[in-house]
């Protein structure tokens, strides 16, 4: 009797530590997806200087 109940009672620990691993796995992911939408590199205009004025402005 003592047996299965400390069977039982590994059982439920385990399965709480599972859980627990898989839901902050899956936290981690959720981070680095919203990271790698604000670090677009194709956002950032480039730009050219006018050798003659020395005004920028942005290229093609």
């Amino acid at each position: 009797m003592l047996k299965a109940l400390t069977i039982a009672v590994a059982g439920i620990l385990t399965a709480a530590a599972i859980k627990q691993l898989m839901d902050g796995l899956n936290a981690a992911k959720a981070k680095v997806a919203v990271r790698r939408k604000a670090a677009d590199p194709r956002a950032v205009t480039r730009l050219r200087q006018d050798p003659r004025t020395g005004i920028y402005y942005p290229e093609a």
